[in-house]
């Protein structure tokens, strides 16, 4: 793996400012290749990396040594599990996982390899800088990391595309022989998940004419002017318009949940609800009724993960007459907030208009209650949140709140 600007020292250690905690303390080297934490005794990395690559008695160094154990992998994508012993006890190397494909495509992804560095420059068409060879005589195996923005997936959605296209991104990454199995992180609302691993580069190998003794491997802005390898033949590329740059290939990890959740036995994706209410009291209506209160509900995922169906049940007390209401998401009916999905590091708002009334000052209660979620809530403790109000003695006639 390289970048545009060869700041060799900066891409050889953790990502900073914008793009710290992006995955590098979660990602450990076996061998030539990386793999990512995903659980307590499991890690993530390429199904085509073999045995002799990645397998069985390798050890990595985290907090002391770890022996992969097995490996589990499937022949619909290039995805591989292997497993671990002893187990990792501290929860800040275990790699979240993105689980929502919607999020990945456009997204931008911090990528991490052991692969070559670049090597000479490939100058084609207009004498200018298309990119670079892969340097076989330099150093193999050094851990990077870089840049690049996911544009789609294949026709079967196992797999995500980027292009190498010069965009001015010094950070900008094209991959190389060795960054197989390398996770690749997005960032969500709670913060950054594997998304993909690295699989290949497509295309690889080129040549000025159908020689394949002039054959050469590169990483390309435009590959235009050039031959490049598919299978046993040489294929020509037309000069166009615009560049033709070689290809990243990812797998994506979102399109595999049900294998992951069946290989790695408690792996799950919670996600932490919270309730909380807001009181505006003595809000202006058109009598300037003393009785008049507007309430918010607000429920707040603080994450990992995002959630969907979930029910808040509103318990309202006698003196509580609802004259309106309005909801940043989902739909509301006088006793039942629904919401269909609360991304995660986001909140919602229900904000209902009461008229209160009462003949004699006391303390009244509302109450609000999470009864359903799609997701494990590790900390039930915010799921149900009470409003005690102290009512003023008002007349005992109701004024409309206007």
């Amino acid at each position: 793996m390289y970048c545009i600007t060869n700041s060799v020292d900066v891409h050889q250690q953790a990502p900073t400012r914008t793009l710290a905690q992006s995955g590098w303390q979660q990602t450990v080297q076996i061998k030539k290749y990386l793999g990512t934490i995903i659980h307590s005794n499991a890690l993530l990395s390429a199904a085509h990396l073999g045995l002799n690559d990645m397998g069985p008695r390798d050890t990595f160094t985290l907090e002391g040594t770890h022996t992969l154990t097995s490996k589990v992998s499937t022949n619909i994508s290039d995805l591989a599990i292997h497993f671990f012993t002893p187990p990792i006890t501290n929860k800040d190397y275990i790699a979240l996982i993105n689980i929502e494909g919607e999020l990945d495509t456009n997204a931008l992804v911090v990528l991490q390899g052991c692969g070559l560095e670049r090597g000479d420059v490939v100058v084609t068409s207009g004498s200018r800088t298309n990119g670079w060879k892969w340097a076989w005589d330099k150093a193999l195996s050094i851990r990077r990391w870089g840049v690049n923005r996911f544009w789609g997936a294949t026709d079967d959605s196992l797999c995500s595309v980027a292009t190498f296209d010069n965009n001015g991104d010094p950070d900008e990454c094209m991959l190389s022989v060795g960054d197989s199995g390398g996770p690749g992180f997005i960032q969500t609302g709670s913060g950054w998940k594997v998304a993909m691993v690295i699989s290949a580069v497509d295309p690889a190998v080129f040549t000025l004419s159908t020689n394949p003794v002039s054959a050469f491997y590169a990483s390309l802005y435009d590959c235009a002017g050039l031959y490049y390898q598919d299978g046993a033949a040489w294929k020509w590329v037309e000069p166009q318009e615009s560049p033709q740059p070689c290809l990243l290939i990812c797998s994506r990890v979102s399109q595999r949940l049900a294998w992951l959740t069946n290989t790695v036995k408690g792996l799950t994706f919670p996600a932490d609800l919270g309730l909380s209410w807001n009181c505006l009291t003595n809000q202006p209506s058109r009598e300037q009724a003393s009785n008049g209160f507007w309430m918010d509900v607000i429920l707040t995922n603080a994450g990992p993960y995002s959630a969907r169906n979930v029910t808040v049940d509103l318990e309202w007390a006698e003196e509580v007459l609802i004259k309106g209401s309005s909801t940043s998401h989902g739909t509301f009916t006088t006793n039942s907030w629904s919401l269909p999905l609360i991304q995660d590091g986001s909140c919602a708002t229900l904000h209902v208009e009461t008229v209160l009334w009462t003949d004699r000052s006391r303390w009244i209660t509302n109450r609000a209650v999470i009864v359903a979620v799609d997701k494990p809530d590790e900390n039930s403790a915010n799921n149900e949140a009470s409003q005690p109000l102290l009512l003023p003695q008002t007349m005992s006639t109701v004024i409309l709140f206007l």
